[in-house]
């Protein structure tokens, strides 16, 4: 009493949306592709390699492939340190605070200020650097502003109303400034 199952349903018949290409049709496209993207690769390395790969063995094109990946990723890896490098000494100099650079020059009917700062510094130095020179009665002329990298520099042109207090007037002046700041 030997039960044998029932044959399998027969095959749909084929049709033009499910019909399977045959295997050489599909090794042929995966040939074709594979040969796209090897050209595709030598096209990639070929505009930064010196040596023209064109007429290397697949072997040594991969090779020569897998040698530029590693140059670029280590080029990668030296600018990304040299950015850490550059972030972490904006960062400290920014941190540090360094006094403004004053220099007062007596100009005989008056006198010239320059301060030079850093320019991680508030923007209202200018406004300080004016008020400090007039709280001692002096006139300011003419006041310039002017900033460049890391720097800033404010210029101050005053008058000196008595031709008796110019000499003194310059040291009174750096250390009123010195003061503001």
């Amino acid at each position: 009493m030997d039960i044998t199952p029932p044959p399998p349903p027969p095959p749909p018949p084929p049709t033009q949306s499910k019909c399977k290409p045959d295997r050489k049709t599909v090794e042929k496209n995966r040939r074709d592709h594979m040969k796209f993207l090897y050209s595709k690769l030598d096209s990639l390395i070929a505009s930064s390699s010196s040596s023209a790969s064109f007429g290397q063995q697949l072997p040594d094109r991969l090779d020569e492939a897998t040698n530029y990946i590693k140059r670029v990723q280590e080029r990668i890896e030296q600018l990304k340190e040299k950015k850490r490098q550059l972030d972490g000494s904006a960062a400290g100099r920014t941190n540090e605070r360094r006094p403004p650079q004053i220099e007062v020059h007596d100009l005989g009917s008056g006198i010239n200020a320059v301060l030079i700062i850093s320019s991680d510094r508030d923007q209202a130095i200018m406004h300080k650097a004016i008020c400090a020179v007039e709280e001692r009665g002096v006139e300011v002329l003419n006041a310039h502003y002017s900033s460049a990298g890391d720097k800033s520099v404010v210029s101050l042109h005053t008058l000196v109303r008595d031709s008796n207090e110019s000499g003194s007037g310059t040291a009174s002046m750096l250390d009123r400034l010195k003061k503001a700041f």
